[in-house]
C-alpha cells in the first residue's frame, strides 16, 4: 500500500512502561497514531505488543506514562481474549456493535421530522437543517443507513455461524470471527486488531484486506500474515528490547530497511574495532602521556571501548529429532469417505505420499481438514475406504490446541516432566539445551508457564510436541500466535526436514514457501489435488472462474433472439426499482426460508442413504438457493445505495 502523509494525531502513548512482576514488558515506549495510519505492529513473542494495544485502547493502565486521544475519539480493540457477553446470540452481539450508528439514525429522523414540521422561524429552520446535514455526514461516514444489510454482508464474508446461536455454544474459532465482525461493524475512528487473521480462512482474509484498504479510520494490527502486512500497512512499528522503532512503508519495505540497518551497524562496528586497534597500538608505543591532547585521545579510546557493539539478535532453531528414515511405503489413502451425522466431509479421496512431498491443505473453516489429518494418521476410522501406513512411518503431530498448562509448572517441568535428558529413538537429548534453541535460556527454563505471553506459551507447547520426534510432520494450523521471527525459523526447519509433511494452514506465505502439492476442499465433499504451492492453487481458481464465466456467456448466447435486454441504469430509482425495493425484504425472507428448508433436508441423518441422483439434485438446489440469497442481498444493497 502506498505511503501517505500523516494526518491529524488521533491517539498516542507517551513514555509508557508496564511490568508484570519483576519483568519489564514496556519501558518508556511512545507511539502516535495518525488519521491515515495503517500500522503493522511486530516484535518477538513477549515483547509487549498485546500489552501496548490494551494500553492504547484504555483497557489496561500503564505503570508509568500516559495516553492522549482526540476529543470524541471512538476506539475498538479486538483482543486475543473475547470480550463479548457469552450468554447473548450472534445476532444480538452484532446489533449491539451498531448501537452508536442506530442512535445517530434515530436522531437524524427526529430532527428530520422536526424540520418538516417547522413553521415561521427561519433561524430555527436553518439550525435544524445544519444539524441534519452534520448528522447525515456522520451517518454516511459510518455506513449506517443500511445496517441490517451491512450485518448480513459481513456475516457472510467472515462465514459466521447462524445468527440465532448463542456465543457460549460456539467453538473458539467461531467466537473469534463473531468478535472480529462486531469490531468491524462498530466502524471506530481507530481499529486495534490483535491477530485478526487467526482462525480465518483464506477467502475471508482476502475480504478483510479489501475492507481495511478502503477503511476511513486508522488501524493498528498485530499479525503474522506477511501478505496481509504487505497489502494493508503503510507503516511498520517494531517493538524490540522494550523500545519502539518506526519504518515507513509495508512489510517488504521494512525488511529492506532492516537489511540496510544491519549492514550499516556491521560497518560501524568494523570501523569501531579498527579504531580501537589503532589507538591501542599508539597507546602501547607511546611513553606515559602527560599532555592535554594525549589525555583527550586516551579518553576517546575509553569511550569507544565502553560504547560496545550493538546488542546481538538472539538466534534460535527448532530441533526435530528423527527416529529413523522413511521407508519406500510411506502413506496411501484409497477412496476415503467420511463425515458426521449425515454430513459428508470428504468422499472418494485418494492420496499417495512419496519422499519429499509437503502437502498443504486449505478450505473453509469446518470443512473437515483436521478430520482428514486424523483419518490419515489412523487415529479415526473412515466410513469407507482404507489407509495404508508404512512400517517405518512415525507421525509427529502438532495440533492447533494448546495442551493443558498448569500455570505453576516451570517450563522444564511442562516440557519434560522435570527430566534433564530425554531419549528419542537412538538420540539422547539434553532438555535445557534443547529449550535454549527455542529462546528459553537458563533463567526462563525455571519460570512458571503462567508468566509467559500467549506467543511464548505457543512456542513452549511447540517445543514439547516436537520433542516426541518423527519422520512425517503433521501440522494443524501451526502459525497461530507465533511471531514473525519464530514463523521464519519454523519454515526453515520444515524446509530442511528430511521426511514428509501435511500442513493445514491459512498462511499463504508459508504455503507458497513450503508446499510441493495442495489439497483443496470444495463443495459437496470434493477434495481437489494440485501439484504446486498456493500460487498454483490461485491460478487453478482463476482458470475455474474463467471457465464458469465462459459457460454462462455461452448459455446467454443460446437464449432466444427475442429475449429482452436489460435497460441501462439511470441516476436515482426508477418506478419499477422503487416497487422492487418495497418488496425486497419479503422476497429475501421467502428465499431464506426456501434455503433453510433445503438445508434441513441435507442435514437429515438419512439424506445420503437416498439414491445418488436425488441427493445430487438436492445439493445443486442448495447451491442455487445460496446463490439466489447472496444475489438478493447484493441487489438490496445496490438499490438502497442508489436511493441514498
Amino acid at each position: 500500500m502506498a505511503s501517505q502523509s500523516p494526518g491529524k494525531a488521533l491517539l498516542s502513548a507517551q513514555d509508557v512502561s508496564k511490568h508484570f512482576g519483576a519483568q519489564a514488558v514496556l519501558a518508556g515506549v511512545s507511539l502516535t497514531i495518525h488519521e491515515n495510519d495503517r500500522i503493522g505492529l511486530i516484535g518477538r513473542n513477549g515483547s509487549g505488543k498485546s500489552t501496548l494495544l490494551r494500553i492504547l485502547a484504555g483497557s489496561m493502565k500503564p505503570d508509568a506514562g500516559f495516553t492522549t486521544r482526540a476529543q470524541g475519539l471512538r476506539v475498538a480493540l479486538l483482543d486475543q481474549h473475547c470480550t463479548l457477553r457469552l450468554e447473548q446470540t450472534v445476532a444480538v452481539a452484532l446489533e449491539a456493535a451498531t448501537a452508536t450508528q442506530r442512535d445517530l439514525v434515530r436522531q437524524w429522523r427526529d430532527l428530520h421530522d422536526r424540520l418538516a414540521g417547522a413553521h415561521g422561524d427561519c433561524r430555527e429552520t436553518e439550525e435544524l437543517r445544519g444539524e441534519c446535514e452534520t448528522l447525515q455526514h456522520r451517518i454516511d461516514a459510518l455506513h449506517a443507513w443500511n445496517l441490517d444489510v451491512e450485518i448480513k454482508r459481513i456475516a457472510d464474508a467472515l462465514r459466521l455461524p447462524l445468527l440465532r446461536q448463542t456465543l457460549n455454544t460456539l467453538s473458539g474459532g467461531e467466537l473469534r470471527r463473531v468478535d472480529l465482525a462486531a469490531k468491524l461493524l462498530e466502524h471506530p475512528d481507530v481499529l486495534l486488531l490483535d491477530e485478526p487473521t487467526n482462525h480465518i480462512d483464506t477467502d475471508s482474509v482476502a475480504w478483510i484486506e479489501r475492507f481495511l484498504e478502503t477503511y476511513e479510520g486508522a488501524c493498528i494490527l498485530v499479525t503474522h500474515d506477511r501478505y496481509f502486512l504487505d497489502r494493508v500497512t503503510n507503516r511498520i512499528v517494531e517493538l524490540s528490547n522494550s523500545a519502539v522503532y518506526s519504518y515507513p512503508g509495508n512489510y517488504e519495505r521494512f525488511l529492506e530497511y532492516k537489511a540496510n540497518l544491519e549492514e550499516v551497524q556491521a560497518r560501524t562496528e568494523a570501523n569501531r574495532q579498527a579504531l580501537i586497534k589503532r589507538e591501542l597500538a599508539w597507546y602501547r608505543r607511546m611513553p606515559k602521556a602527560r599532555g592535554t591532547k594525549a589525555k583527550a585521545r586516551i579518553d576517546r579510546l575509553r569511550e569507544t571501548m565502553e560504547l560496545g557493539p550493538p546488542p546481538p539478535d538472539k538466534r534460535f532453531a527448532f530441533a526435530i529429532p528423527e527416529p529413523e528414515r522413511l521407508g519406500k511405503d510411506i502413506l496411501e489413502a484409497r477412496l476415503l469417505t467420511h463425515g458426521y451425522e449425515g454430513r459428508v466431509l470428504f468422499k472418494h479421496f485418494s492420496l499417495l505420499m512419496q519422499k519429499g512431498m509437503r502437502v498443504g491443505i486449505v478450505g473453509p473453516n469446518g470443512c473437515g481438514k483436521s478430520t482428514l489429518l486424523r483419518v490419515l494418521m489412523g487415529r479415526e476410522a473412515p466410513q469407507a475406504g482404507e489407509v495404508l501406513i508404512g512400517q517405518s512411518t512415525r507421525f509427529l503431530y502438532v495440533d492447533q490446541t494448546l495442551a493443558d498448562m498448569d500455570p505453576e509448572l516451570t517450563v522444564l517441568d511442562f516440557v519434560s516432566e522435570g527430566r534433564r535428558h530425554v531419549d528419542v529413538g537412538k538420540q539422547r537429548i539434553h532438555v535445557p539445551s534443547y529449550l535454549e534453541s527455542f529462546l528459553f535460556d537458563k533463567s526462563c527454563v525455571e519460570m512458571p508457564v503462567g508468566r509467559l505471553s500467549g506467543g511464548e506459551r505457543r512456542r513452549v507447547d511447540l517445543a514439547k510436541k516436537l520433542l516426541r520426534g518423527g519422520n512425517f510432520l503433521v501440522l494443524d494450523e501451526p502459525t497461530n500466535d507465533l511471531d514473525l521471527y519464530t514463523l521464519r525459523v519454523l519454515e526453515e526447519t520444515v524446509e530442511c526436514f528430511g521426511g514428509c509433511a501435511l500442513i493445514v494452514s491459512h498462511d499463504r506465505y508459508l504455503l507458497n514457501r513450503l508446499c510441493t502439492h495442495m489439497l483443496v476442499f470444495e463443495a459437496d465433499g470434493n477434495v481437489v489435488q494440485i501439484a504446486g504451492n498456493f500460487n498454483d492453487y490461485m491460478l487453478y481458481c482463476d482458470r475455474k472462474r474463467t471457465s464458469e464465466k465462459q459457460a454462462r456467456q455461452a448459455a446467454q448466447r443460446r437464449k432466444p433472439a427475442g429475449a429482452p435486454t436489460p435497460p441501462k441504469p439511470r441516476p436515482g430509482l426508477s418506478y419499477h426499482e422503487k416497487r422492487e425495493l418495497e418488496t425486497m425484504e419479503d422476497v429475501i425472507r421467502a428465499a431464506e426460508m426456501q434455503l433453510n428448508a433445503i438445508q434441513e433436508q441435507v442435514s437429515a441423518p438419512d439424506f445420503y442413504e437416498q439414491p445418488y441422483t436425488h441427493t445430487q439434485a438436492v445439493l445443486q438446489a442448495l447451491e442455487a438457493a445460496r446463490a439466489e440469497v447472496e444475489g438478493l442481498y447484493e441487489r438490496w444493497q445496490y438499490l438502497e445505495g442508489k436511493r441514498s
